[in-house]
């Protein structure tokens, strides 16, 4: 299939008020809007909007979620347990696919959103439908960033424990497991490979010491050993929460720096010192 015809979602559950950094991300969606699609369910938002092209906000509540679970996968979701909405979100293409038409997809996909985006089709692998999965972890699926081939995914719904381990309390990182990947991949291989996707993640690369420049829809890591490569995305998990962590960095702007002391505009003088500062703290 040429590349070009490829077409996949993302389906992002988020309870409560959407992040500060969401417009940011927002705009490192809509660069990959020719292939990629996102849905963000959230139960802060009124009205459902087209956010850019490659983004749509669905007013959704976790009580709607406990009921459609109930309703289509005669699974009991065991109260409000946000951590686990990181498995759930594996089921939304069953309770959802309908409501967005996700039959058109030829990917489902989860993802987080304390990251940017790159030109994501430039790191898929060639002939992507040949595979069950595409990954950016090593050898399973990767939280921040995994697709599902839409053909594979009736497998999960008919996995022998998946009723049980959505009605478990307690999170297990299930949507990160072998075990996940196996049962997608009973007639397709899966791809699921740090590199070139998640450079800062890779290998070559010190991933405790590291920063992402996006750059006009491209995404440049930096290490503190020279390297520099550019991938699919950055995933900054690790500063999002610190209260050094500042954004300050015009949402139009078209270059950013994202490093452990914030998000700000990577054509300062001063974004670039604290970003190379950044590397060695």
């Amino acid at each position: 299939m040429n590349p070009e015809q490829i077409r996949c979602s993302f389906l992002v559950p988020f309870f409560g008020n959407l992040p500060p950094y969401f417009e940011l991300w927002a705009k490192s969606c809509e660069a990959n809007h020719k292939n990629f699609h996102w849905f963000v369910y959230n139960d802060k938002i009124d009205d459902e909007c087209r956010l850019n092209k490659a983004v749509t906000l669905i007013p959704y509540t976790y009580e709607e979620m406990i009921s459609d679970f109930k309703t289509h996968l005669d699974i009991n979701i065991p109260g409000y347990f946000l951590r686990r909405v990181c498995d759930y979100r594996i089921m939304f293409y069953f309770i959802r696919k309908i409501r967005e038409n996700l039959d058109n997809f030829h990917f489902i996909g989860f993802t987080d959103m304390d990251m940017v985006y790159g030109r994501l089709m430039k790191f898929m692998p060639d002939n992507m439908t040949k595979f069950s999965m595409i990954s950016a972890n090593d050898e399973k699926p990767c939280g921040p960033f995994t697709l599902i081939n839409r053909t594979q995914l009736q497998a999960i719904a008919e996995y022998k424990d998946i009723k049980a381990i959505m009605e478990e309390k307690t999170h297990h990182a299930f949507d990160e497991t072998k075990e996940l990947m196996h049962i997608v991949s009973k007639e397709l291989p899966p791809f699921c490979h740090t590199a070139p996707l998640q450079p800062s993640m890779s290998k070559k690369f010190n991933h405790r010491h590291v920063y992402g420049v996006w750059d006009n829809g491209k995404v440049i890591v930096h290490d503190c050993w020279r390297h520099k490569k550019e991938g699919g995305f950055y995933h900054f998990s690790r500063y999002k929460d610190k209260p050094r962590f500042k954004i300050d960095t015009p949402m139009d702007g078209d270059k950013w720096g994202i490093h452990k002391f914030g998000i700000n505009d990577a054509n300062s003088w001063w974004t670039r010192f604290k970003m190379n500062v950044s590397l060695y703290m």
